[in-house]
């Protein structure tokens, strides 16, 4: 279900109320002094829901729930999940503003996100029942709640049917926006390129995405004659990916944000352990023809920080010690209002350089990872429920493997992690020279906007 918004204001609280309650027992009771009354009920109310510290500050709360029903054949097992996740996970948030004068307001945005089975962490060994946190969370991440991931130890042994899942809060930032001179703002949260691949007017924003690892990226890759990769870790969203989605992870971050000015805006963020990025977007209409389109570029080398080993007697460094990538991606969308019809593409590369440094330098030799997808259809209120989406949908992904594998450590055959980019024909490779791979998708779908309940169906194939 998506979307379902309710704005906090004095009176829009005691709208809803009314409604859930019933008219009839607020009328019953309001005597003489009609307006005492009602103000005393709206002070009941609001100590009772959500509070506001002030009533200059307004309050907004949003969100929707996400489930889906995925069935899967990968040549040798096939079954079928039901999970959350996917593109767009079930959450909620709030977000708060103030009219500081004229042209300045200040504000602030909490999400949470909440997986209990995230399709996108699903493979044939863990039959569905394996708890993970919303973008990305693992055992160590600090993006999980403590204590979250006690049985992530042990995941077979985990019932999602009797766990609440991993809550995990995708945004808490503060900012100030001027009229004149644009935005400043703080937290974690996303960065200028975040969503800067998934731009896209079709209205399908839980059917259609670019990141298809976000639905069956956990699935284990097999070879031709039916075996397993040789590690869970050798699954589609490493050949997709690499070592992370296009779609910019959230981080700690500052961010500024100037003004629109003919449709466009600029944006440029830094954040923790040497990320920094910077995109420009754009949105505009014509004669009935809708655009929108954005492309950036970033640095990050934040992975490298787990690998650092400052000691006395030992190197500087274990592993991974001066990686960087540099993304230039982005995605540009246009819709003919009149007809429907909309074509949208996205497309990204991204250049990994540095060693590893352990008993022996290893310089990064393999290719870069690079991806393009396009998708197509038409969108269009054909029964007066709300917009029917139908699509279809090509991409191809390069690299991605070669780039996971070299992070990963597992530079030669016969070290740890032997078999990870096993070629699986009979062949053991796990240079990541030797691990190029091209990932191809094809897909085509239906997504059916349900306006009075604020909903969308759909179903991909």
């Amino acid at each position: 279900m998506i979307g379902g918004r309710m704005t906090t204001t004095r009176f829009a609280i005691a709208a809803v109320a009314t409604a859930l309650m019933g008219s009839s027992a607020l009328a019953a009771d309001l005597g003489g002094n009609c307006c005492a009354d009602l103000e005393e009920r709206i002070a009941e109310l609001e100590a009772t829901t959500v509070r506001k510290g002030n009533r200059k500050v307004s309050l907004t709360i949003s969100g929707f729930v996400s489930h889906h029903v995925m069935w899967w054949d990968d040549g040798t097992q096939k079954d079928m999940f039901i999970g959350d996740g996917g593109n767009y996970g079930s959450r909620f948030r709030f977000v708060g503003q103030a009219k500081i004068n004229h042209s300045l307001t200040a504000g602030f945005l909490y999400e949470f996100q909440a997986n209990t089975t995230s399709l996108g962490n699903m493979n044939q060994l863990n039959g569905g029942n394996f708890l993970a946190g919303a973008g990305g969370a693992t055992v160590n991440s600090t993006l999980g709640y403590s204590g979250c991931f006690g049985a992530l130890a042990t995941p077979a042994g985990t019932n999602a049917t009797n766990s609440p899942g991993c809550p995990v809060i995708r945004d808490t930032t503060v900012w100030l926006r001027h009229a004149q001179l644009g935005m400043v703002k703080i937290g974690h949260g996303s960065t200028a390129t975040d969503n800067l691949i998934l731009i896209d007017l079709s209205g399908a924003i839980g059917a259609i995405t670019p990141d298809v690892g976000l639905y069956a990226g956990g699935m284990i890759l097999r070879g031709k004659n039916g075996q397993f990769g040789g590690s869970a870790a050798l699954n589609w969203t490493g050949a997709i990916r690499g070592h992370e989605s296009f779609d910019t992870f959230r981080r700690d971050h500052v961010l500024y944000e100037t003004p629109s000015l003919y449709g466009f805006t600029l944006q440029a963020a830094v954040a923790n352990d040497n990320f920094w990025d910077i995109a420009l977007r754009y949105a505009g209409e014509f004669n009935g023809i809708r655009i929108a389109a954005g492309i950036g570029y970033l640095e990050d080398t934040n992975f490298n920080a787990p690998f650092q080993n400052f000691n006395q007697a030992g190197a500087l460094c274990t592993t991974n010690c001066d990686v960087k990538v540099k993304d230039l991606k982005g995605s540009a969308s246009v819709l003919h209002v009149p007809t429907g019809l909309f074509l949208t593409g996205a497309a990204g590369q991204r250049e990994l350089s540095g060693s590893q440094v352990g008993t022996v330098a290893t310089q990064y030799t393999g290719p870069d990872a690079r991806f393009w997808y396009l998708t197509g259809g038409v969108s269009k209120n054909f029964f007066g429920l709300g917009n029917t989406t139908l699509f279809g949908e090509y991409g191809e992904h390069q690299g991605g493997l070669a780039q996971v594998t070299f992070l990963a450590g597992n530079q030669a055959v016969g070290a740890a992690g032997n078999g990870f980019c096993t070629v699986l024909n009979g062949a053991t490779t796990n240079g990541a020279a030797s691990c190029d791979t091209k990932v191809t998708n094809w897909g085509l779908g239906v997504a059916q906007n349900i306006d009075a309940a604020s909903m969308q169906v759909f179903a991909t194939y």
